[in-house]
């Protein structure tokens, strides 16, 4: 959809950041309404923002940083979180000795790869990604769109992508959804949607 229309609003309100006026969200058949996420659920839903260069805080480590969403997994042992930490730094084609590092150490790719490991820590079933590559030089986007697939296979993993680019989105997705003021107007498979668009939005945004 387009920019303004509420597609990064969704993502907050199902990440559990925000929260609806009205309407439900159910994942295994629990409702919740937003900011009210059960607890015991949050570690299933994992957020990657768009911006690799605002979305870590410069004066904690990389280390500390992909260690923050395990307080959501109390009972992890010491050990255990640290396994954590190393499999998820690794997951994304980096090296462990790099978690004593700071995130201006890092490129704008490896930062991206290292919010995709921060969104693994807690090992969830849906990853939501708002506007993952869209950043990133067109050079580096190849390699975090090809992570990605890799992640997806390796993990079981569901994606919930958001963005405009029409390219990715038809490389990317099983399932379309479009929206336009909040609303979804059209929904379907890429190749029927690109191939056939029924929504006078899909058409517009198919010609541009």
């Amino acid at each position: 959809g387009p920019s303004g229309c509420g597609k990064t609003t969704l993502a907050r309100v199902i990440a559990g950041l925000d929260s609806t006026t009205s309407g439900t969200i159910k994942i295994d058949g629990t409702p919740y309404h937003g900011a009210d996420l059960p607890r015991e659920k949050r570690g299933d839903i994992s957020l990657v923002f768009q911006d690799p260069f605002g979305s870590f805080n410069p004066r904690l480590t990389i280390g500390k940083s992909l260690a923050e969403p395990l307080g959501l997994l109390p009972n992890l042992s010491p050990l255990d979180r640290e396994q954590r930490l190393i499999e998820a730094i690794e997951s994304v084609g980096l090296d462990a000795s790099m978690l004593t590092r700071y995130p201006h150490e890092f490129s704008g790719g490896q930062r991206q790869r290292l919010a995709i490991a921060r969104a693994l820590v807690t090992r969830p079933r849906l990853v939501v990604l708002d506007e993952p590559v869209s950043a990133l030089d067109v050079s580096v986007r190849s390699a975090v769109l090809d992570l990605l697939a890799r992640l997806q296979s390796q993990f079981g993993l569901t994606y919930l992508i958001i963005s405009h680019d029409l390219d990715m989105v038809a490389a990317m997705a099983d399932r379309v959804l479009v929206m336009e003021a909040g609303r979804i107007v059209e929904t379907g498979q890429p190749d029927a949607i690109f191939a056939h668009p029924q929504h006078e939005l899909t058409r517009t945004l198919m010609a541009a």
